[in-house]
């Protein structure tokens, strides 16, 4: 079975500055600063296996981030930030049984 073949990142001007400003940003979380790491990488042309190893994670997670950026490419920054294209997606599951208001009181209790 033939590998398949990384997905390409062209970065827009507009793009690559709010990437680069993210990575200056003293209060983004680690999980933020890395997926920007790597795309970052992969749009100076790296091999997902050398982004891998470079930023010591699973090619499985440099490939998911190459190919969720690309496909998020489509959107403009005005209506996708940045950091919400970065953002983890959401999970699956029962949604909550408890309102956020609910809990509120309840932690206010204890």
């Amino acid at each position: 079975m033939p590998i398949p073949k990384a997905q390409v990142v062209n970065l827009s001007e507009a793009e690559r500055a709010g990437l680069e400003k993210l990575t200056k940003r003293h209060q983004v979380g680690q999980q933020i600063a890395l997926r920007v790491r790597i795309i970052l990488a992969a749009a100076h042309e790296q091999k997902n296996t050398e982004i891998a190893q470079a930023y010591q994670v699973t090619l499985d997670t440099v490939r998911l981030w190459r190919n969720r950026w690309v496909k998020l490419q489509d959107i403009s920054l005005e209506d996708l930030s940045i950091e919400e294209r970065l953002a983890d997606a959401p999970r699956p599951g029962a949604p909550a049984k408890i309102t956020a208001d609910q809990r509120c009181r309840i932690e206010a209790l204890a």
